[in-house]
């Protein structure tokens, strides 16, 4: 039984927030999440709420002073969405980053009552959305050691719940036109995915914001490191009736990182280049010294500090003849994100490539029922 309009949804998808990282404070990319969120009318219109991986960026600890700014994070999303009757869910991401630390999101939502309407997806899976009459579909990062055995199983799926397709997409990792060719890494069938899904597909990991057909890369949420100058942010998309409108939602208060371009200049133009470069940008922005691998400024880096020491400042010295590439601003492993070995995953990678090593049917029967003992 639906009881809202299945025509008619409101729908934000953030992802790639990293809290955690290094370089950019948990602290700030809450507030600028709270921000984002806030508690009035433009977000009580929202139905459904998806944080679409990497909430994290590394592997927490209780004494960690970010653990508890979290937590209250945490804690502020699960009372805004039980107030508004908001739909939330969150995604897992790279096991590398997650670490299914957002389970953090259940044990809130119990142990404190709010009772919000929240689901945490940590497995590949088809999600029935009744109040709007809406299948989604969820497909973590890494969820098996190949994108075309991942897809085969989302089909396995829609055939167990008798569907030929999914309304909406919700993935963490990257499509193929996403990344460069030389790139090692999963990429999923952008072909593929359009075919099964009737609307919009919504896809974290590539930190750059872009939209191909129907698939919304919404982006990392906020700035991380060098080669991430665009517009950070979130989406929201606006459905009535068979139209949607897709919205990006800029924070404008994202971490600044800043490449000052001084190829083939000298010391007294690099500097100029340079005062003009960081003029009027925030304190705590990271600005990076471009420029020819004889350039004075690169042995005179401490001159710098001392003039803005409220910068933190990095090189990137090159040949003049070098050409600028753009940067792809992935996440951390882009020339080679490797596979992370989890408990949940084991059993279904070792199987794998028994199968890809030509096991018969006897082996796999016989090494199935031997894991579990082994593992």
């Amino acid at each position: 039984m639906t009881t809202g309009n299945p025509s008619n949804l409101n729908i934000a998808v953030v992802s790639d927030i990293h809290l955690g990282h290094a370089r950019n404070p948990a602290a700030r990319i809450i507030k600028n999440l709270r921000a984002a969120f806030p508690d009035n009318a433009e977000t009580a219109m929202l139905d459904i709420i998806v944080l679409a991986g990497d909430v994290f960026d590394t592997l927490l600890e209780l004494p960690d002073d970010e653990v508890t700014e979290i937590k209250v994070w945490v804690t502020y999303m699960l009372r805004l969405c039980k107030k508004h009757d908001i739909r939330l869910y969150v995604l897992e991401g790279t096991p590398s980053h997650d670490w299914k630390q957002s389970r953090i999101f259940e044990s809130l939502n119990e142990v404190t009552g709010i009772g919000a309407d929240l689901k945490y997806v940590r497995s590949l899976s088809i999600e029935y959305e009744e109040r709007h009459d809406q299948w989604l579909l969820f497909v973590p990062d890494e969820w098996t050691n190949s994108t075309e055995t991942t897809l085969s199983q989302v089909h396995d799926l829609l055939r167990a719940k008798g569907l030929t397709h999914v309304d909406y997409a919700f993935m963490h990792g990257q499509f193929e036109y996403q990344l460069p060719p030389h790139v090692k890494a999963q990429k999923h069938s952008s072909e593929e995915y359009l075919k099964i899904v009737k609307h919009l597909i919504f896809i974290g990991h590539v930190h750059i914001h872009s939209r191909y057909e129907r698939i919304i890369a919404q982006g990392s949420f906020d700035r991380l490191t060098h080669g991430e100058e665009g517009p950070k942010g979130h989406v929201r998309a606006f459905r009535r009736g068979a139209e949607h409108d897709v919205v990006f939602v800029e924070n404008t208060n994202a971490m600044r990182f800043v490449t000052v371009k001084c190829e083939a200049m000298t010391l007294e133009d690099t500097l100029a280049e340079i005062a003009k470069g960081v003029d009027g940008l925030p304190e705590e922005s990271f600005v990076r010294v471009r420029g020819s691998w004889d350039n004075p400024i690169f042995s005179n880096m401490d001159s710098l500090i001392r003039k803005w020491p409220w910068f933190t400042w990095d090189k990137q010295p090159v040949d003049d003849e070098e050409v600028e590439t753009p940067e792809a601003a992935l996440d951390d492993e882009v020339s080679y994100i490797p596979i992370t070995i989890t408990r949940d995953n084991v059993t279904s990678l070792l199987t794998d490539r028994l199968i890809n090593a030509g096991a018969t049917s006897d082996v796999l029967a016989m090494a199935q029922a031997i894991m579990p003992e082994v593992l």
